[in-house]
């Protein structure tokens, strides 16, 4: 029973564990030389667009970094969802942008500090947005945008 790999002692265990430590050793230095190197980027490696078909005319979005945005069709009806990292009060920014395009707000701010959202109509939109001061994405601000 000495040749079996799975025994912890003989011939054969003796000549896995240092085959094995070596493997491993190389492994790891390969990773490292990688990560030193930059080989792994910092961040997200697609860059994130509006689609095509987003209203850009008639919903305006508040400056910042686009994190993420996607069109779904829910009930025969095109639904928007777009995140923007924003600086902070990005909900007052969102909001004066909408009322100054002519939106009229449905719901003013509700919820707590860290985080407000209301409902928006005009231009033949209904335009949901929500902020967040605080969370995985700071200052975030999320739209949903529907035809009216």
């Amino acid at each position: 029973m000495t040749d079996r790999l799975t025994t912890s002692f003989g011939p054969a265990r003796r000549r896995v564990g240092p085959a094995v430590a070596s493997l491993l050793a190389v492994a790891g230095l390969l990773l490292g030389t990688a990560a030193c190197n930059g080989d792994i980027p910092d961040g997200p490696s697609a860059t994130v667009t509006l689609p095509a078909t987003f209203p850009k005319g008639d919903v305006p979005l508040v400056d910042g970094n686009l994190i993420d945005a996607g069109e779904r069709s829910q009930g025969g009806v095109t639904v928007f969802n777009v995140t923007v990292q924003a600086k902070p009060d990005g909900y007052d920014e969102a909001k004066k942008k909408l009322v100054a395009a002519g939106y009229t707000a449905l719901g003013d701010g509700a919820g707590s500090p860290d985080s407000r959202s209301a409902q928006f109509s005009g231009k033949g939109y209904i335009v949901t947005v929500n902020a967040a001061s605080a969370g995985a994405i700071p200052n975030a601000v999320f739209y949903a945008v529907s035809k009216a």
